[in-house]
């Protein structure tokens, strides 16, 4: 039986629809704006987290920007600005770059993700020569001259090789390093100030303003394609022999120096590893006397081997020294001044040149009367905790023990104490930059 529906009960049935579609329709008006200010809200956070914590900006940085990333191209050094830097400190410093490094090739650039501004710094192949004779940099002589290294001459070009090709006449490092001498070499003028920055003339600017945190930081770039090449042949290759030479074409002799002598000496120790085995397994077993006879051996052996290694690890040494062409370089006293070293400019007794120095004694007065204090009072600190922190070890073991507190809660005094070792470490190391800078900038 059909039930016949009235015009009003129609007429109801309409009204209970229009007030669920309004109700849809404000519920879906609330939910997006929700979801807008939320987005408004996640967006004014990530801004200020940037700004308040710029090493954490990259955290905040959409995902796309990352997938979308393109290489920089033409640039060897990056000198980045600190978040919120003046447009008066970059026009000067652009301005000062341009002038007293000329040919010097600036890019300016600005980054969204962390608000700051970077100068992405390259230099020409006849500024790279010129800079290449001015650091006496080593390169190798065409064969019909005798091949070997040499101290690079931009008048006698022609007798090194590969000088043709602007591209690969130096490394990677090389590249780097000059574009970073040429930034060094930035010196102060007269009148050359910053708000807040004392300059004296003759100055290096750089190394002053990264002190200063004016610039926040310098930094080379890497070469992707030979990293990757670098990541194969040598990261990946676990049982294959270091490519040392790639490694010090791309990141200096010094590192290759190391990772050298770190092969060396991991393949020098599996001689005492096995004597030291047979002398476990011939030794081991005995009674007391033998087995003393056997540590007493052993250690003749070590010293023996110890001795050997040290003159094969000369001799290696030596020959990578010769092969990379630092063997022979020159004399620290006709190399230039540490760019921050701060002192009266005088003529220099050994190069006639104008150079900053400073009066022994006053290094010396500050050395005695302030960095000897500073470190006694810190190796007493320690000292003293040290002692406490036994007492109270000895004084807790007890009242475990007459108490009957929990075995657990006698790690506490071990806990406290590396507290106090992670404070005191944070302490010193602020005290050690300040009296290491003291002691190498007077």
């Amino acid at each position: 039986m059909e039930e016949e529906l009235l015009p009003e009960d129609l007429h109801g049935e309409e009204m209970e629809e229009t007030t669920k579609t309004n109700n849809e329709s404000e519920s879906n008006i609330r939910h997006r704006k929700i979801i807008e200010c939320a987005k408004e809200t996640f967006e004014n956070a990530s801004r200020m987290l940037r700004r308040k914590i710029p090493c954490t900006g990259h955290l905040m940085t959409p995902r796309r920007l990352w997938i979308q990333t393109v290489p920089t191209n033409e640039c060897d050094v990056v000198l980045m600005f600190p978040p919120g830097a003046q447009d008066f400190t970059l026009m000067w410093l652009l301005s000062r770059l341009r002038a007293g490094t000329p040919g010097l090739v600036v890019h300016v650039r600005h980054h969204s993700s962390s608000d700051s501004y970077g100068f992405y710094l390259t230099a020409p192949y006849n500024i790279l020569m010129k800079a290449a004779e001015e650091v006496h940099l080593p390169k190798i002589l065409r064969k019909e001259h005798g091949g070997g290294l040499k101290e690079f001459v931009q008048t006698e070009t022609e007798c090194f090789e590969r000088t043709e090709d602007e591209d690969n006449f130096f490394t990677t490092q090389e590249r780097q390093g000059l574009v970073l001498y040429l930034l060094q070499t930035l010196r102060a003028g007269p009148g050359d100030n910053l708000p807040g920055l004392k300059l004296i003339e003759g100055q290096a600017i750089v190394p002053k303003c990264v002190a200063a945190g004016v610039i926040a930081q310098v930094f080379p770039l890497h070469d992707v394609p030979v990293l990757q090449d670098l990541r194969q042949t040598w990261v990946r290759s676990f049982f294959s022999k270091q490519p040392l030479d790639d490694i010090g074409s791309y990141f200096g002799v010094k590192i290759a120096m190391y990772f050298a002598w770190l092969g060396h000496y991991t393949f020098a120790l599996i001689v005492p590893a096995i004597v030291g085995f047979i002398f476990w397994i011939g030794f081991g077993r005995g009674d007391q006397a033998t087995e003393d006879v056997g540590f007493v051996l052993f250690s003749f052996f070590n010293v023996l081997w110890f001795s050997i290694y040290l003159e094969a690890w000369k001799r290696y040494c030596a020959e990578l020294a010769y092969k990379w062409g630092t063997l022979d370089q020159r004399d620290e006293l006709l190399q230039e001044p540490r760019p921050l070293f701060t002192g009266v400019l005088e003529v220099s007794p050994v190069t006639g040149r104008l150079e900053p120095s400073y009066p022994m004694w006053k290094r010396n007065l500050f050395r005695y009367l302030i960095s000897v204090p500073v470190i006694s009072v810190c190796l007493t600190v320690v000292f003293v905790v040290m002692l406490l922190n036994l007492k109270l070890q000895d004084w807790w073991d007890k009242q475990i023990e007459s108490q009957g507190y929990a075995f657990c809660l006698s790690y506490l005094p071990k806990i406290l104490l590396a507290i106090v070792i992670t404070l005191m470490d944070e302490a010193y190391y602020k005290v050690a930059c300040w009296l290491n800078d003291k002691d190498i900038f007077l």
